[in-house]
């Protein structure tokens, strides 16, 4: 179904994409009015495949609600997860003619579909919207550089505290407490370290008081300058 760019969820997630005074730049009513028309509203259900690798890359996708997870298999049969997307956040934007990962639902929710060759028709008309996006587009790649140092710098256990104050910060909106919607294997996969060796730093933080975990998914930061000087050290 086409999308209400009214909706309040919708709102959220085009202004975490786009920028929250995005509404400000020139030509971005006309821009919703747009993505009204042509975009997609779809629903998707938990452990779906938004698209696979080698499919087409014909569209670009923004989440509304619920958590996705950019995984890419290795010619030996193994895996790398390389990202968790949330609200607002792009994916499927591929230089190339088909998809180099692939995307898959950790929960159910919703997300927005748009052409790619029409969104980016649409930005040669709003050149502001497109440098906007193109902005954010880079802050997209800092944040993977950034990992990318964190994963050759830092211990396994060191790289595991990282990843909970980013979760903190991303899924906790200023708490300290939060669920995680991810496995255990999910997790070590995309820090690069073994399930046995993610679940022993799980249970190290836990013992040095720096964090509780309940049902082995509901995290609590309990010393929080704790965690960021042992990540940091």
């Amino acid at each position: 179904m086409t999308i209400d760019t009214s909706k309040v969820s919708i709102k959220t997630s085009l202004a975490s994409c786009f920028g929250r005074n995005f509404q400000e730049l020139e030509g971005a009513n006309s821009f919703l009015e747009e993505l009204s028309k042509h975009a997609q509203e779809i629903h998707i259900n938990e452990n779906c495949y938004i698209f696979k690798e080698k499919d087409p890359s014909d569209y670009i996708y923004i989440p509304i609600s619920g958590v996705i997870m950019l995984e890419r298999s290795t010619s030996k049969g193994s895996r790398h997860v390389f990202a968790f997307l949330f609200t607002g956040n792009l994916l499927g934007l591929s230089e190339f003619s088909f998809y180099t990962f692939s995307a898959r639902a950790l929960s159910n929710g919703t997300i927005v579909k748009i052409n790619k060759q029409l969104i980016q028709s649409i930005f040669e008309r709003y050149p502001a919207i497109a440098k906007r996006f193109h902005e954010f587009t880079n802050h997209v790649l800092n944040y993977i550089l950034d990992q990318l140092f964190i994963m050759g710098q830092k211990s396994a256990h060191q790289r595991l505290a990282h990843f909970l104050l980013d979760m903190s910060n991303r899924i906790g909106h200023g708490t300290n407490k939060f669920y995680l919607p991810m496995s255990r294997q999910d997790i070590a996969d995309y820090l690069g370290m073994s399930l046995e060796t993610a679940s022993r730093g799980f249970s190290s933080l836990k013992k040095k008081g720096m964090i509780s975990i309940q049902n082995n998914y509901r995290i609590t930061i309990l010393d929080e300058a704790a965690l960021h000087r042992f990540a940091d050290d």
